[in-house]
């Protein structure tokens, strides 16, 4: 019989429990691969696939339902509701989440609406609050990440403006790892690009084509509440009682060209399904105070749904000092609370 050297033998032990190890690594990455996949397919296309066929009366009756499901869009809610605590008053978290559920549900439903039915149709649910403005050629268009957008487009396209939509490429990190879910980004930015009658303006150069798309007529809309960490053109504002900041981008170019700036919101109501649309404007791109007001506006919108919100995640970037630092003297510019809020 064949003597084994005892240092060999553990030497051969630890190296199959490594392979060991390994093996299990790689096949709990790969069953939480398919959990994520299976997750996407169900919350971002099977569930509005099958709510989309139905009549919108009883499509979002049955999506607050299915919103009740708690894994639904679970990683997102948990983040979302967990931020939103330290900001806005939450007596009931249960009922919170599920109306931070259906109005994600609603969202996606939105999209699959738009491939599938006529504008006229998808412009029968939304209850315009306030008046078009009147605009003389084309004008910066601003709306929020609150609520379900997608039929503002719609709106605004069937008022007779033609809009080029500044929007962020799609990866699979930020569609939570999946590639479903990144295919599904590329559909539904190009579905974006349709509705709104002109490309969509991607960095770089995002200043220039925005400038291009104003001299051609077009509109350009994009969101003044994106996290001040993806842009060097951030200024300080009063948000939550406290000095933020947010990014003047959309501002900069409307001054470059000349054009007014135009506020859109489109409310989501749970009980009824129906959609608010309130426009705002046209304001002075050079106006000292309209950044205030518009930060006025959004925290307005948290406040008043705060389960619309869909980046609470990123509310603590709103705080934090910009790398490039800002303009502090801003914030001596707020306009008096005697004029109109937004």
């Amino acid at each position: 019989m064949r003597n084994v050297h005892p240092t060999r033998s553990r030497r051969n032990w630890r190296l199959e429990a490594v392979r060991r190890m390994k093996r299990r690594q790689l096949v709990e990455s790969w069953i939480s691969k398919c959990r994520s996949e299976l997750h996407t397919l169900i919350a971002l296309i099977l569930l509005p696939a099958m709510l989309g066929v139905l009549p919108w009366p009883v499509g979002f009756r049955v999506a607050r339902q299915l919103s009740r499901w708690q894994w639904l869009y679970a990683a997102e809610w948990r983040a979302a509701l967990d931020q939103a605590q330290h900001w806005v008053e939450i007596s009931d978290p249960s009922g919170w989440a599920h109306r931070y559920r259906f109005t994600r549900l609603v969202d996606h439903l939105d999209y699959l609406r738009s491939r599938l039915l006529s504008r006229a149709t998808i412009l029968r649910q939304i209850d315009v609050l306030t008046p078009w403005p009147e605009v003389a050629g084309t004008a910066m268009g601003g709306f929020f990440h609150w609520g379900a957008n997608f039929p503002f487009v719609h709106a605004l396209r069937a008022h007779g403006v033609d809009s080029c939509v500044l929007a962020g490429r799609v990866s699979t990190r930020g569609m939570g790892g999946a590639w479903l879910g990144f295919l599904y980004g590329h559909i539904r930015l190009r579905e974006l690009a349709r509705v709104s009658g002109g490309p969509l303006i991607y960095a770089p150069r995002t200043v220039q084509q925005s400038l291009d798309a104003l001299q051609a007529g077009r509109w350009v809309i994009g969101t003044p509440d994106v996290p001040p960490s993806e842009t060097r053109m951030s200024v300080p504002v009063q948000l939550f009682g406290r000095t933020g900041y947010m990014p003047e981008g959309l501002l900069l170019i409307a001054r470059k060209a000349g054009v007014p700036v135009v506020i859109f919101t489109l409310g989501l109501d749970f009980d009824t399904g129906r959609r608010d649309l309130r426009i705002f404007g046209p304001f002075d791109a050079n106006d000292p105070g309209l950044m205030q007001r518009i930060a006025d506006t959004w925290e307005g919108l948290i406040r008043e749904k705060s389960w619309g919100f869909t980046l609470w995640p990123a509310m603590p970037a709103f705080f934090a000092t910009p790398a490039g630092g800002a303009d502090t003297q801003v914030l001596a510019q707020r306009p008096p609370r005697s004029l109109p809020a937004l």
